[in-house]
């Protein structure tokens, strides 16, 4: 429903007649010394002891949440007239890896908000060309997107909505930029925003230079003003019915302002998006909004992740340039917990360069994890020899990568350096119960309790980060495993597993307990564990024992690889 000052002003003719451009064009372009620079302003709220970077600043700013049970949180979603891409995956994993620490580990309550852009000119072009209905066409690869999203694991918005179920809240925005003067009419029933009339335009870059939008158009006043409305030109083109005449469809800049501040008003704690969307998208979006809700500052916390890019192409994945890898493409060769790794080994804000060496890397330090996770499990169970440990050593570890890890986490959420302090308390337990030396004299104790705490934190850490339960046994896969048997019940796999396994541990040591090696039966022993392997179970044998952790094949010939490498 339009607003009774818009209704009044529809009556008028003469009100939309004098806000049509009669001017002459003139250049207008973004230079830091034409107003004085804009500096952020920080909230007034509740502290928390975190650093987020601010591209305006060039520096790191406190994170003050202005209502201590409520964050907000807004996300541009995709533009759905074709299928995911890398470069969109990478974006929405970063950006879930950070939502995940704000609310699992830090306990926020975060409220998380995304739209789905339906009405587009790129979506008008391809249904067109594809000769099939353009909402249609958007809806199935919007579907194909909420999948791809859910193979990630990344976790979907408290509210997702569409451009094209908002049209009145776009329109609402639109009349009021205008009755502000702030946007103005042209002689085809387009609206553009008036660039020339917020002193602050260019506050999130801090570049000088125009809007991509710049093109030969005798409608602009200012060359860098960009449109609130495109006025239908095609017959087949979607429209709406606009209160100043005609029909058209929202330009892409308004349709995010509209409807982040329909669903948290005048202010938001963070705004995310890719890099490429600083200028001018989001340069676009704080100037509406400023201007709307009259405030110096819309977003606290602009939260932009750097582009993904072919290692060796400097260019972003795109597929406009020919260059994207498919999400289904890339999981057919890695897992989405191998690509999440990758991206938590990459500083969120930082260009990141896809490749085979850098999945290799990340599968490598996944499955060190793994390892991690299985072998404390087998000291546990006694499978390995237990000894006394220097317990206060031990304690001043713990607390020590329990200090360093949230450190990490504060400083503008690097997950990098976090991964290298967990890897570093695992590196130095897995020392303590691998290598065979004496007892500590200092504090001596078996101190499982403090190597299961241990586990136990880097185990939620991972969690955290939205990486898949580390120690996939008894349990868990009993649960997504469940088969049936004659007379009831169901087979455990664990228990199965666990069954082999103690049957090839008597058979190896039967094998060498003679005065000669039976090289058949140990040879059998061997192709039993690799019969496992390709069926994603790795052994690891100790001296008490051989316990089991899983690993996909291609982790399995990865660590294989690398191990024979290091020989």
């Amino acid at each position: 429903m339009l607003s009774h000052f818009s209704r009044e002003l529809i009556l008028r003719p003469w009100y939309w007649q004098t806000l049509r451009t009669k001017t002459n064009r003139r250049n207008y372009s973004v230079s830091a010394t034409e107003s004085p620079p804009y500096r952020w302003q920080k909230p007034v709220g509740q502290h928390t002891g975190i650093t987020v970077y601010n591209n305006g600043m060039r520096r790191k700013i406190p994170l003050v949440v202005r209502n201590p049970n409520m964050v907000t949180w807004y996300t541009c979603g995709p533009t759905v007239y074709d299928a995911a891409h890398l470069g969109h995956a990478s974006t929405y994993v970063k950006v879930d890896i950070i939502q995940r620490i704000l609310r699992d580990y830090f306990k926020f309550n975060l409220v998380t908000a995304m739209n789905i852009t339906d009405v587009d000119d790129k979506i008008i072009r391809k249904a067109r060309e594809s000769g099939c209905d353009w909402l249609g066409m958007a809806r199935s690869y919007e579907a194909e997107f909420r999948q791809d999203m859910l193979r990630l694991n990344v976790q979907p918005p408290d509210i997702r909505t569409h451009v094209s179920s908002n049209m009145p809240a776009i329109l609402q925005f639109i009349e009021e930029l205008i009755g502000k003067s702030q946007a103005y009419v042209t002689e085809d029933n387009s609206v553009y925003f008036d660039v020339s009339t917020y002193p602050h335009y260019g506050k999130l870059q801090r570049l000088g230079g125009m809007s991509s939008e710049e093109k030969s158009n005798l409608f602009k006043q200012n060359s860098a003003d960009f449109a609130l409305w495109k006025a239908k030109k095609e017959a087949d083109e979607p429209s709406w019915a606009a209160p100043w005449g005609g029909e058209g469809r929202p330009g892409w800049h308004i349709e995010c302002s509209a409807i982040a501040g329909l669903f948290f008003g005048s202010q938001l704690d963070f705004h995310a998006g890719g890099l490429d969307l600083r200028f001018p998208h989001h340069e676009n979006e704080e100037a509406q909004c400023c201007v709307r809700y009259e405030t110096d500052q819309w977003v606290n916390y602009w939260m932009h992740t750097g582009q993904l890019h072919a290692a060796g192409d400097e260019n972003k994945m795109s597929k406009s340039l020919g260059n994207a890898i498919s999400i289904a493409e890339m999981l057919r060769t890695y897992t989405a917990d191998e690509f999440r790794m990758a991206c938590l080994l990459s500083n969120y804000r930082n260009a990141m360069p896809y490749s085979e060496q850098l999945m290799l890397t990340a599968r490598q330090t996944l499955q060190r994890f793994k390892n991690f996770q299985a072998d404390l499990s087998a000291y546990t169970q006694f499978l390995k020899p237990i000894r006394k440990l220097d317990e206060g050593a031990l304690k001043a570890q713990m607390a020590h990568m329990a200090t360093e890890f949230d450190n990490s986490l504060r400083d503008d959420f690097d997950t990098a350096r976090g991964i290298s302090v967990l890897i570093d308390q695992m590196t130095s337990i897995s020392r303590c119960i691998n290598e065979q030396q004496a007892d500590a004299v200092e504090e001596p104790a078996y101190c499982l309790d403090l190597l299961t705490a241990a586990g136990n934190f880097i185990n939620r850490a991972m969690l955290t980060f939205g990486i898949s339960k580390l120690a996939e046994t008894e349990q868990s896969l009993s649960l997504k495993t469940p088969l049936p048997v004659v007379g009831g019940g169901g087979l455990d796999p664990a228990l199965l597993i666990a069954d082999v396994l103690a049957m090839r541990v008597k058979l190896r040591r039967a094998a060498i307990s003679g005065h000669q090696k039976n090289i058949q039966l140990l040879a059998a022993c061997d192709e039993l564990r690799n019969l496992l392997e390709q069926h994603g179970i790795q052994i690891r044998d100790h001296k008490q024992g051989s316990s089991w952790v899983y690993a996909t094949p291609a982790a399995i010939a990865s660590e294989g690889s690398s191990s024979s490498r290091s020989k």
